[in-house]
This record gives C-alpha cells, sequence and structure tokens, in this order.
C-alpha cells in the first residue's frame, strides 16, 4: 500500500469518527452534489471525469472522491485549509476579490483549481486533483456558513440545542444536522449508509431542466453572495448571535434550514455539472446559464 494511500484512508477512518467543523454538508452532502452533478454532465464532461477518475489512487467513484478535500486539508495539503471558505467583517454585505485572505479563501481557490482542471497541458494527476478540489469547493460555497462574519469560525462558536434534542453548534446544524435529520426521518428503514442516494434521486426529480444541457460559468462571487446574504438575513439566526448565548432552533427553523438547503444543494449540483460541461466543451461551443431553482 503506498504511503499517499495509507494517509488518506487513516484520515478518512479518523473523519468517520469525528466530523471535521468545515465539512460542508458532511460527507452525504457532498456526495448528493457530485452524484447528481454527474447525471447532468454531457457525455464528454463524464467521460473526462472518469478517464481521470480510473487513475485515482484512493476512490473508486467521483461522488466518493468529492470529500477528498476535507481529509486532505489536515494531512498531505494543509495549505489548503483556508480555502474552504472566506469570512467577511460584520459592517461588510458585499463580497469581492479583495475579501480573501492572504492565503486564499473559498473564491481564489475555485478559480484556481477550475484552471488547474481545465489546463489540458497539466498531467492528468494534477488535473484530477483539480477535479476533486473544484467539486469540493462549490458543496462548500453553497453551505451558507463557508461565507461568514469573522470571529465566530463560522458558526463552529455558536453552541446550539438542536430541536430540542442535542448539543452541537451552528455550523453543523447547516453541515449536517439537517440534512440528517430529514433522510433519517424519510427513509428510516434505509440503512443510514445509503440515504443519501434517495436523497439525490428526490432532488434530482425535483430539478426543472426539462431534459437541457446547462453551461455555467465559474462565479464563485456571485455564488459567495448568495450565501452571505442567506447568512444575514432574520430566520438565519447568526447575525447576532453569540459564543455565550445558547440559541435553541425548534422544528420551525428545521423546517426553513431544509427548503434552503434542498435549494443550495439543487444550485451547487446544477453550477458543477454546468461548470464542467462548459471546461470540457469544444473550444467552439456555446454557453448558457443555469436555470433558476425557486
Amino acid at each position: 500500500m503506498s504511503v499517499w494511500r495509507m494517509v488518506v484512508l487513516a484520515g478518512l477512518a479518523a473523519a468517520g469518527l469525528h466530523s471535521s467543523p468545515a465539512e460542508a454538508y458532511g460527507r452525504d452532502g457532498h456526495r448528493i452534489v457530485c452524484e447528481l452533478a454527474y447525471s447532468l454532465m454531457t457525455e464528454a464532461a463524464r467521460a473526462e471525469v472518469d478517464r481521470l477518475m480510473a487513475a485515482d489512487r484512493i476512490y473508486e467513484t467521483f461522488p466518493e472522491s468529492c470529500s477528498w478535500a476535507d481529509i486532505v486539508r489536515g494531512t498531505i495539503i494543509r495549505e489548503s485549509a483556508p480555502w474552504h471558505y472566506t469570512n467577511q467583517p460584520r459592517d461588510d454585505r458585499t463580497i469581492d476579490e479583495g475579501d480573501c485572505a492572504e492565503d486564499g479563501c473559498i473564491i481564489s481557490a475555485i478559480n484556481m483549481h477550475a484552471e488547474q482542471f481545465a489546463n489540458r497541458s497539466n498531467d492528468a494527476e494534477t488535473r484530477l486533483q483539480g477535479l476533486k478540489f473544484l467539486a469540493h469547493w462549490i458543496g462548500d460555497i453553497h453551505q451558507p456558513l463557508h461565507v461568514s462574519i469573522e470571529g465566530n469560525r463560522g458558526g463552529n462558536d455558536i453552541p446550539v440545542l438542536w430541536r430540542g434534542e442535542r448539543h452541537t453548534n451552528l455550523h453543523r446544524v447547516w453541515d449536517s444536522e439537517i440534512i440528517l435529520d430529514y433522510m433519517s426521518e424519510t427513509w428510516p428503514w434505509v440503512p443510514e449508509r445509503e440515504r443519501w442516494r434517495y436523497f439525490m434521486e428526490e432532488l434530482a426529480a425535483d430539478i426543472p431542466l426539462a431534459h437541457s444541457t446547462v453551461y455555467t460559468d465559474v462565479d464563485p462571487i456571485a455564488w459567495a453572495q448568495e450565501s452571505h446574504d442567506i447568512v444575514r438575513s432574520r430566520d438565519f439566526a447568526y447575525f447576532w448571535a453569540t459564543e455565550e448565548n445558547m440559541i435553541e432552533p425548534g422544528d420551525a427553523y428545521y423546517e426553513r434550514g431544509l427548503r434552503i438547503s434542498r435549494q443550495r444543494l439543487q444550485l451547487a449540483a446544477v453550477r458543477l455539472a454546468g461548470v464542467l460541461n462548459t471546461l470540457t466543451a469544444p473550444a467552439e461551443g456555446g454557453s448558457m446559464t443555469g436555470p433558476a431553482l425557486d
């Protein structure tokens, strides 16, 4: 077994025991985004993803590889840690390029890894790394608290008593608690490790694509602005939250959060597919914007 594989498998084992505070949507959320995106890709995009994934030394499928960025941030690519998010000053409502920290942020990471994947002069291993990072970042940027306000680590320091049942934090609520609750309550008879596929299929059936092919420009500032507007909204219960005061979201918050989470997962998947379709299209191919999801 290669050293690379041993390190990553050890990281995966640790992730199974302790959820990373910045693991957007958890592993199931990233699987959902990537599996759904794969179903929306053109034949050319799927062929290129399959070709690169065939050389992957860890993962057999594209959806499974989409949590790789959460593993390597703490092991072999430590410099990637700040690429998972961007933080805004409390009085700054507008996202722009200058908001990135000196060591990068999710906005610059999306641009960097889109180029790394798209550049055909790169070797296959470099392009595969770009693909796995890009897929993860597009999932992350649609989890609202990855575009947060400075000072509380994206809600990780905001204590929560979730639905009167368990102690957690606000970041984890949006990473996992909302999605896990929905899947366990909707498909209790399905083994836990398989529920994400049922949720993915349900989300896929609700996307108004009408069998059209989607092409999407790489636009992380616009995507980040959407998330930032959500976290600043009154109903999100984040802007004025403090580390000293526990918040206690109940079922009404869960229902609102589920609606937002469904939409953000769908948008992430459509945009990931659209970006990969665009980056693998022939040079003369046109492009169009993906559909709005209400």
